[in-house]
């Protein structure tokens, strides 16, 4: 069984080189690369990975263009801040090798602001990744996701996710999400209110710092779980803006 390992990047020239050789020997490397500013493109290619160049529209449309480039039995999607472990290289041949009907979700270890995290926003999570080619297309312009119909089971191993170290990127990629989701929800047709923002966004603190045991991070720990409460509220707001803009052109 062959994988593909596909990687969207946009300015990732300081990570990519590590995540390509993380899982050298596991399949072939294909980068879809949003007109990257810095060697991103470069450096894929030096360490081994077929690079394609592609304006980014949504997150959605990069993942399934990707597919359009594979030719292996399964894809693998990876971030560029993403690396695997040997445990993991180890999990996923075994999974493809067994061949089951099924797609495969990975744990991720969560590291951000100089430290691994535990608890709390940056908990350990899973991310459904791997699939025999053919059988996923991804949808939503942010926080998109896998549609398939095969049953997902876990594969051993983890991934390491080395996210946010920088906070005015962490503060820009914020609001450009939540501008993208309430775009997104918006065309759905959904509506919110000033007082729906504000009981959303308490209800994802308490869920993160309570539920999820942010907590016990420690003060770095509670500043992220406020920070995700305002990432809440400022979805609902900026989509309570278009309801209420609509409502005024009518």
């Amino acid at each position: 069984m062959t994988i593909d390992i596909i990687i969207l990047t946009r300015n990732e020239a300081k990570n990519i080189t590590d995540c390509i050789q993380s899982f050298q020997g596991l399949g072939r490397a294909i980068v879809i690369d949003d007109n990257s500013q810095d060697a991103t493109a470069s450096l894929a290619e030096a360490a081994g990975a077929a690079v394609y160049t592609r304006a980014l529209d949504n997150f959605s449309s990069q993942r399934n263009f990707a597919l359009t480039k594979a030719t292996a039995d399964w894809v693998l999607y990876l971030d560029a801040d993403e690396r695997f472990t040997s445990e993991l290289i180890e999990g996923v041949r075994r999974f493809v090798e067994l061949g089951p009907q099924a797609a495969g979700t990975l744990k991720r270890i969560n590291y951000a602001f100089g430290r691994r995290h535990r608890f709390g926003q940056l908990s350990p999570d899973w991310a459904t990744r791997l699939f025999p080619r053919g059988k996923v297309k991804w949808t939503g312009l942010v926080h998109e996701f896998p549609e398939s119909d095969l049953p997902v089971k876990p594969v051993r191993g983890f991934l390491r996710h080395y996210t946010y170290n920088d906070w005015p990127r962490y503060m820009e990629k914020l609001v450009k999400y939540a501008a993208l989701w309430a775009e997104d929800e918006h065309k759905k047709g959904r509506r919110a209110s000033m007082l729906r923002a504000v009981s959303h966004a308490f209800s994802s603190f308490f869920k993160t710092f309570f539920l999820k045991l942010g907590f016990l991070e420690g003060p770095l720990g509670w500043v992220l779980c406020v920070y995700n409460g305002c990432y809440t509220l400022t979805k609902y707001v900026f989509l309570s803006q278009k309801y209420e803009n609509d409502k005024e052109g009518q």
